[in-house]
């Protein structure tokens, strides 16, 4: 099938792509050990700024969709990416010239927020335009391209974590502003996406697999989330030295990526509830050994687990979303903001975990979320199957 002719390129959305997800890898997974070792954040702290970039990112992302059709008439939505780019580029700064408490709270609140609108955006121009195969092999290389680019700050910063942190957050400035030439190549708008086409290659079941997506997703960010601000007090508990924190930190991203590139080559998980099924066990057990694990191994274990888990749920659901969802930027919006439900979720399960049991209190909160998410997230499958029953049925002589 051909490419809608005002489409962007894929290669320029990539490019976009993998220069703001090492923004996003720098306020997700860097600030906490930034946090900790540069302002010297206690771990309770730490759990709070991660809630607030939760709550920042969930309200960005679930008003990306409607802030970009009220702006059309001024702003295209290339113009929405420019403007956000330059905009995350410029708070990066912050950090590095005011050395006061506030400037990193500023850099990751406004930093957090400005990339909740830019997820979404790229997520259409990603999938607008392209069904079926051509859509799955584009999300195959857009999530290719953001996993690796999210464990780049995690290597890099190593060598300076424990002295200028901060400059782990500044020099995104420069970096971010590369993706302003990308913009170069971007259309006005996402491409045009042909509705009646895309129910055709729309399975079945994929709106219950969604449903159950949709619980999965916020779940598996909340495991993340409340994870990500503890990690670098484990490390510490472990006797790892602080060179070699974030470096082992990404073990679980760079295990993600090998799971993108599976589901990509190999679509017999298209449709299928199993995956659903290994993706919630995966996550939830390597959780447990990251927060409980008595040795280093352990951990890193726990670590890999955890990215095999996420790495499914994520892919899953983006795809399902946006084939449901007819790759609008309201279906990225929607899929952003249920990340952010759950990075915002994860931390206050931490703080309260932590206030009650310590490491074990936090397992103990995270596991009764698992458990009161599998009601939700089982019903669809449940209804699913009956109506295969009935449609057997019906057919039977």
């Amino acid at each position: 099938m051909k490419q809608d002719p005002e489409s962007t390129p894929l290669a320029a959305v990539l490019a976009l792509t993998f220069v703001c997800s090492m923004g996003t890898g720098v306020f997700w997974h860097a600030v906490p050990f930034i946090a900790k070792h540069t302002y010297e954040f206690a771990q309770a702290r730490n759990l709070l700024l991660s809630l607030a970039m939760g709550g920042v990112y969930t309200i960005g992302a679930f008003t990306a969709g409607r802030l970009t059709r009220w702006i059309e008439h001024r702003l295209s939505a290339r113009g929405v990416l420019g403007a956000s780019v330059t905009t995350l580029s410029v708070v990066c700064l912050a950090p590095v010239f005011v050395a006061a408490e506030w400037a990193l709270w500023l850099a990751a609140l406004v930093g957090t927020y400005v990339t909740s609108l830019i997820w979404p955006v790229i997520e259409s121009y990603v999938t607008a335009g392209r069904h079926g195969p051509s859509m799955r092999s584009a999300l195959g290389w857009f999530n290719l391209t953001w996993a690796p680019a999210v464990a780049v700050p995690m290597f890099a910063m190593a060598p300076i974590l424990g002295t200028h942190g901060q400059w782990a957050i500044g020099g995104f400035a420069s970096i971010g502003l590369l993706g302003l030439v990308a913009l170069r190549w971007f259309a006005a708008q996402p491409g045009h996406h042909d509705r009646a086409v895309a129910d055709t290659h729309v399975g079945r079941e994929y709106p219950s697999l969604l449903q159950s997506a949709r619980v999965l997703l916020p779940l598996s960010y909340v495991l993340n989330a409340a994870m990500n601000p503890i990690l670098p007090y484990r490390f510490e508990t472990l006797g790892v030295d602080v060179w070699w924190e974030t470096p082992a930190a990404a073990t679980w991203i760079v295990v993600r990526v090998v799971v993108f590139a599976v589901m990509w080559r190999l679509p017999f998980w298209h449709g299928r509830w199993g995956t659903l099924l290994f993706g919630a066990l995966a996550m939830t057990a390597g959780f447990g050994l990251i927060v409980t694990g008595p040795t280093m191994a352990s951990v890193l274990a726990g670590l890999a687990c955890l990215g095999v888990g996420l790495g499914v749920i994520y892919y899953a659901a983006l795809y399902y979303a946006m084939a449901v969802g007819h790759a609008q930027v309201d279906a990225g919006g929607t899929h952003e903001a249920l990340i952010g439900a759950g990075y915002t979720v994860g931390p206050a399960a931490g703080l309260t975990g932590s206030a009650i049991a310590g490491g074990v209190g936090i397992v103990g909160v995270v596991w009764a979320l698992v458990g009161m998410a599998g009601i939700p997230a089982v019903r669809p499958y449940l209804a699913a199957r009956r109506q295969r029953v009935v449609t057997t049925r019906g057919r039977q002589p």
